[in-house]
C-alpha cells in the first residue's frame, strides 16, 4: 500500500476533501483536481495507481475523460472508477465501454470506497474452469476427475463487477447456476473464441440469460456469412431447440471483434487469429501487470520448430503474443501420433504446445480441450510425460492439465 497514489477528480471541494481524508486514513496518498483540464498532465507526472473521476465536470464529463485516458498516445492502464449521483443503467454500461473498471454511486460510505480501492489495487486475476473437454461432452466413469463439459472458463478481475467468460460450452450451465445466488444482478462478457458447437452449446442452458435485470455482452469474431445474433439464435431455432433466443429476459448486447485490442468492462483484451477451420480468436487479458492467454482450438503449424521454415511467420506471431504470459491456457487435444492422423482439424499435440510455451517464456501452462476419447487414466499418463519432458529440457515453467472445477489465482 505504501506509495500508492490515488488521483481524485471532482468539481465539489467537499467531496474531494472527504475522499482525501478517507483514503489518507487508509494509508494512501491522494492528489485532487477540481476540473479535468490538467488531468492528462497530472497522470503523466504523478503516475497514479488508480483514478477516481466524477461523471459531471466543468466543460466536460468523466466518461469523455476516461475514454481519452484509455485511447491516448500513452494510454493509462491503471484502474479507473467513475462515480456519480446519477443511478442510470445506461451510464453504467457506457462507463464500461469507455474503459472504466467500476461505477460507484453517490452517496457511498467510507468503507465502500476503501474496499473498492483495495480490491482494485490487489491486482488479482482469478480463473475457474467450468468445462475443459473438446469436441463433444462426455459422461462416464472414465472422465470424472478431469471433467466432461465442453469449454467454458470464468475470469474474475479484482475490483471489477463484470464476469469475463471465455466460451459457452456445456460448462456454461454450471457457471450459470453459480451466478444465481443472492447478491444482485449478474453481469458480464461472454467472449467466444469461435462458434463450433462445443463452444456455444451451453448458451441455451445459461440460466442467468432468462432472468430480467441481468446484463451480458456477447462478444466474438466477426464471421463472413452471418452476424453474432444470427449464429447464436440459429442453434435455438425451433427445429433444434424448443426455446428461442427471444425468450432471454436479460439485457443482451452483441459485439463483433477482430484482431487487435478491445476494452471490456475497463479491462484490456488483445486478440489474435487462431489456426483453426473457420474464423477463431485467441484472447489475452491484461490486468495489474499480469497476462492470461486463452488459446483454445489452435493448431500449431507443421514444422514450426524448423529454423527459417515456411511456418516461421505463424510461429513468430504466436511467440510474440504468448511472450512472458503469467498463464497460457492452450489447446493440446492430441498426442503426436493422433495429430498426424488429424492434421487440419485445428488442434495441437501437447509436446508442441509445451515447447512453444517454453520458448515464449510463459510462466505457467495449462493444457486444455481434452479429447473426448481420453480417459482420466490416459490424461494422467500425459501429465506424467509432460513433467518428464519439463525436467528433461530443464525448463523454468509450471505445466499441468486443466481440470473442471479447478481455480487459479494470479
Amino acid at each position: 500500500m505504501a506509495g500508492e497514489t490515488i488521483l481524485l477528480v471532482d468539481d465539489d471541494p467537499l467531496i474531494l476533501q472527504m475522499c482525501r481524508q478517507i483514503l489518507e486514513t487508509a494509508g494512501y496518498q491522494a492528489v485532487c483536481l477540481e476540473d479535468g483540464s490538467a488531468l492528462h498532465a497530472t497522470v503523466a507526472s504523478v503516475d497514479p495507481s488508480l483514478v477516481l473521476l466524477d461523471i459531471m465536470l466543468p466543460g466536460t464529463d468523466g466518461l469523455t475523460l476516461c475514454r481519452q485516458l484509455r485511447a491516448g498516445q500513452t494510454p493509462y492502464r491503471g484502474p479507473i472508477i467513475v462515480f456519480s449521483a446519477k443511478h442510470y443503467d445506461a451510464d453504467k454500461q457506457l462507463a464500461g465501454e469507455v474503459g472504466a473498471n467500476a461505477y460507484l454511486e453517490k452517496p457511498f460510505s467510507p468503507e465502500r470506497l476503501v474496499t473498492l480501492v483495495r480490491e482494485f489495487l490487489a491486482r488479482r486475476i482469478t480463473i475457474r474452469f467450468w468445462g475443459v473437454r473438446g469436441s463433444i461432452p462426455t459422461a462416464s466413469r472414465e472422465t470424472v476427475r478431469y471433467g466432461g463439459n465442453t469449454p467454458c472458463v470464468e475470469v474474475r478481475v479484482s475490483g471489477v463487477e463484470d464476469a469475463f467468460i471465455w466460451d459457452g460450452g456445456t460448462g456454461l450451465r454450471e457457471l450459470g447456476r453459480s451466478l444465481r445466488v443472492p447478491g444482485g444482478p449478474a453481469r458480464g462478457y461472454l467472449c467466444f473464441s469461435h462458434f463450433h458447437w462445443d463452444h456455444i452449446q451451453g448458451l441455451p442452458f445459461f440460466g442467468p440469460a432468462y432472468m430480467a435485470g441481468n446484463a451480458f455482452s456477447l462478444v466474438g469474431p466477426a464471421q463472413p456469412t452471418a452476424d453474432l445474433l444470427q449464429i447464436l439464435s440459429g442453434q435455438m431455432a425451433s427445429v433444434y431447440f424448443p426455446v428461442g433466443l427471444d425468450q432471454f429476459r436479460a439485457r443482451l448486447t452483441f459485439q463483433e471483434i477482430d484482431e487487435g485490442t478491445v476494452t471490456l468492462g475497463g479491462v484490456q483484451f488483445d486478440t489474435l487469429s487462431a489456426l483453426h477451420p473457420g474464423r477463431a480468436l485467441i484472447y489475452r487479458l491484461s490486468h495489474g501487470g499480469k497476462r492470461v492467454v486463452y488459446a483454445t482450438d489452435n493448431e500449431l503449424p507443421v514444422g514450426w520448430k524448423t529454423v527459417g521454415g515456411s511456418a516461421a511467420h505463424e510461429v513468430d506471431r504466436f511467440l510474440r503474443f504468448f511472450e512472458g504470459a503469467d498463464l497460457l491456457i492452450h489447446d493440446a487435444q492430441y498426442t503426436p501420433d493422433e495429430l498426424e492422423r488429424r492434421r487440419g482439424w485445428g488442434h495441437s499435440a501437447w509436446p508442441d504446445v509445451l515447447d512453444i510455451a517454453v520458448e515464449a517464456g510463459v510462466k505457467s501452462l495449462l493444457l486444455f480441450h481434452h479429447d473426448p476419447d481420453h480417459s482420466d487414466q490416459f490424461l494422467d499418463e500425459i501429465h506424467t510425460a509432460v513433467q518428464q519432458r519439463v525436467a528433461l529440457i530443464g525448463a523454468n515453467i509450471t505445466c499441468g492439465l486443466a481440470r473442471e472445477g479447478d481455480q487459479q489465482v494470479l
